[in-house]
């Protein structure tokens, strides 16, 4: 005897599966298997407001920070949000690179009075590369330039060589840390030279420009 009526389910079951394999809905993501090196936040680190940002708490006195363990802005690499570092280096995703190594070095931070309140500014030195410990995978180097406010340290700047001839990245002979200004002396690559051996040799002063942020000039080259 026919029963229409154990057929409707059935024919609205098939529906129902076939309408879910036609769906656009994307699968949901596989979880991490591990926490990033870097904390996301909702702005970009390489956002104009960057400079000037308030960071992690800090003492008066910079020299005093323990400069290993505290977090930077990842703007330097092009990875969002803040970088923390186990023993100086940390695996970070950057926006420009994809899978990289950025590093930091706490043993060599510069000291000066660039603000010019008597209260001492410092320079972290930092740089990522592809982890291969190999000059030819060098990506960037960078200095940030930072000052503590009412308790807080901010970024003041991000200090990137400015002369640059293509094909390597760009380093730094030393750099300088006085009233209103800080001064990059930048060792860089010409076209002819080895990975190993940068010949060009030049000069950039940033200024503390009205916002009260470092901005750059343009490079003088002095070999």
């Amino acid at each position: 005897m026919h029963r229409p009526g154990t057929l409707v389910p059935l024919t609205a079951l098939v529906l129902a599966l076939g309408g879910g394999c036609s769906s656009p809905a994307p699968d949901p993501k596989v979880p991490r298997a591990s926490q990033p090196a870097y904390t996301q936040t909702s702005e970009p680190a390489d956002s104009p407001t960057s400079a000037g940002k308030v960071l992690n708490e800090a003492p008066d006195d910079l020299r005093g920070l323990d400069w290993a363990r505290t977090a930077v802005p990842g703007d330097f690499c092009h990875v969002p949000g803040l970088i923390r570092f186990r023993s100086g280096k940390a695996p970070v995703r950057s926006d420009e690179w994809g899978s990289v190594r950025a590093e930091h070095f706490p043993d060599d931070v510069v000291y000066g009075d660039v603000v010019g309140d008597s209260r001492v500014e410092a320079a972290l030195r930092v740089g990522c590369d592809t982890g291969g410990d190999t000059a030819s995978g060098r990506l960037v180097w960078a200095y940030l330039v930072f000052t503590s406010e009412d308790g807080k340290l901010v970024l003041l700047g991000t200090i990137t060589p400015q002369q640059y001839a293509g094909g390597q990245a760009s380093s730094f002979e030393s750099i300088d840390l006085a009233r209103g200004r800080v001064t990059a002396h930048e060792s860089w690559h010409r076209q002819a030279d080895a990975v190993c051996c940068p010949s060009g040799k030049a000069v950039t002063v940033w200024r503390v420009g009205d916002d009260g942020t470092l901005e750059a000039g343009a490079p003088r080259v002095t070999a």
